[in-house]
């Protein structure tokens, strides 16, 4: 196995070990019928790991190539049902949605530092006409102080700063959100947006 570097509290684990997170993500996966995952920022491949082992397909995205070996060399690599790509997410999802469908989770958490690339993988998922099930990591909870959260040029990820990205997906009123209200592990904020079911 290669070294793992240091990147960030709780990496061991998928979803930074948040156990609350993973049963949430198969909740939905249950609830939806969703047999394909997709997820932007591949790091070092936990999450990706435990994707594999509960959806039947899984394509994810990492732009650095170093965290895209380490992953591939210690746990992706024999995974059959795991597709990785080394890129860029605001480039690279939108051939990625090209060859899936409706019945798909798709876990975006590429945003690294100054690197955000939340509101192009929104507008990409818009210009697919798909209606996946959506988590984006890190996200702003709001009344909830205990849960961290990211920020780009000081705006925080809140709903209302993505709502129109939101909306270009599902319409204005196509869709439901929540939030994660209990986390351990690295203990991140979490928005959850699901397409209404009729």
């Amino acid at each position: 196995m290669l070294e793992e570097p240091i990147l960030m509290q709780n990496q061991n684990g998928a979803i930074n070990c948040d156990t609350f997170a993973q049963q949430e993500f198969i909740r939905l996966k249950e609830l939806y019928k969703l047999n394909t995952a997709v997820e932007t920022g591949t790091c070092l491949g936990y999450t990706t790991e435990f994707l594999s082992n509960n959806f039947d397909i899984v394509k994810s995205i990492e732009i650095n190539p170093t965290f895209l070996n380490i992953a591939n060399q210690n746990r992706l690599s024999s995974l059959d049902n795991c597709e990785v790509l080394q890129g860029d997410s605001a480039m690279l999802l939108s051939s990625i949605l090209e060859s899936i469908d409706n019945n798909t989770f798709i876990f975006l958490d590429a945003h690294w530092g100054n690197h955000c690339p939340l509101k192009d993988e929104l507008k990409q998922i818009a210009n697919s006409k798909l209606k996946p099930v959506i988590a984006i990591h890190d996200f702003k909870v709001p009344n909830n102080n205990e849960l961290g959260y990211d920020s780009i040029n000081g705006q925080p990820f809140t709903y209302e700063w993505l709502k129109s990205d939101i909306d270009a997906i599902y319409g204005e009123d196509g869709y439901d959100y929540h939030y994660n209200t209990k986390s351990i592990g690295a203990k991140r904020g979490i928005i959850y947006i699901t397409p209404k079911i009729n």
